[in-house]
């Protein structure tokens, strides 16, 4: 099975100005001394960007925010390497499947990307990550995958989440068949169309289906112990560069504020998500629940936590050496995101 990228956009989103569509084909140059520091700012989709903006809270930022909407974390990786973007939105374990299957080691002075924020749903009927059925796939344990079509997208929690099923499921990718897909839009609409049998990602997309009864859930990320963070990863580079440092923290901070105008008006979002992320209305009153969500602390649990997932991915085959994630988070932001060190 083939898919089709969409075609790569830049989403223009400069404090209190809107939002506006221009093509992502030149990186910006850096700020001459005087100008605003730019911070290009990659997301998968228009969901957060949008409410970002609905919220005000970067009018009157003392710098310029770019908004690149690059679908799937592979796309947010390959444009944080080239220099297109300053920070991605990929998942919380992103980080481990790239350093894990780097060439060179990842050196804790000088690591090439690092997770400088992550945030999840608040509501705990929502789990953040799912492997669904197909209710006419007459399949009621994760054996009974064998020999049918999986769905999932490479890099992330989605990733993940399609790898630890499996495992849990005692099967291999020689027990089914794959189809690998570029971001979980495709492999959703794939999923809810009844081209594949199983499904591996955000429940948001496939929620319809479920709440319809044509899907159910098999197995969630908790039950894995999968963090399931979205997160915000910078390169280096930019880590070390002093004024788009503070304008990372700035920036995070007024997400953080963000989240806390987003739970106040949850009627306002959702047809935001009707109107301008041109959602369903079905889709968009999940969406926004799904959505609803807070920052977490970068702190040892979650070191804790994803060390062990590094481990049992290097123990199943699924990054070929053993790797330290602790080198992967840059733990400074947390008085922006939580109020914390």
């Amino acid at each position: 099975m083939t898919f089709s990228r969409l075609p790569s956009r830049r989403l223009v989103l400069t404090a209190g100005a809107g939002l506006v569509l221009s093509s992502l084909s030149a990186v910006a140059p850096a700020a001459a001394q005087g100008e605003k520091v730019k911070l290009l700012v990659g997301y998968q989709d228009l969901t957060v960007p949008s409410t970002v903006d609905a919220s005000k809270v970067l009018e009157g930022a003392p710098y310029e925010v770019e908004w690149v909407i690059l679908p799937g974390p592979a796309a947010q990786l390959s444009a944080l390497y080239s220099k297109n973007i300053d920070v991605g939105h990929m998942g919380d374990t992103s980080l481990i499947i790239e350093q894990g299957k780097a060439k060179e080691d990842w050196s804790a002075a000088n690591p090439p990307l690092q997770i400088v924020a992550g945030w999840r749903a608040n509501d705990a009927k929502y789990p953040p990550i799912v492997t669904v059925v197909r209710t006419d796939a007459n399949i009621n344990t994760l054996a009974e995958l064998r020999g049918k079509k999986w769905a999932y997208n490479f890099g992330g929690f989605n990733y993940l989440q399609y790898v630890l099923s499996g495992l849990k499921a005692g099967l291999t990718p020689k027990d089914y068949e794959p189809v690998q897909l570029g971001d979980q839009n495709a492999t959703a609409a794939a999923f809810n169309s009844g081209r594949v049998d199983a499904y591996s990602g955000s429940i948001a997309p496939v929620g319809e289906a479920i709440e319809k009864g044509a899907a159910r859930v098999i197995v969630n990320s908790d039950e894995l112990d999968i963090p399931a963070l979205n997160v915000f990863t910078a390169r280096g580079d930019v880590l070390k560069d002093p004024a788009k440092k503070a304008a990372i923290a700035d920036f995070l901070a007024r997400v953080r504020t963000h989240w806390t105008w987003y739970a106040d008006n949850l009627d306002t979002v959702e047809k935001l998500y009707i109107e301008k992320v041109k959602q369903t209305p079905a889709r968009a009153k999940l969406t926004t629940v799904y959505q609803k969500a807070n920052f977490r602390p970068l702190d040892d649990n979650l070191v804790k936590r994803e060390q062990h997932i590094a481990d049992v991915l290097f123990e199943a085959g699924a990054i070929p050496k053993k790797i330290d994630v602790n080198v992967e988070f840059n733990r400074s932001f947390n008085a922006a995101t939580v109020g914390g060190n």
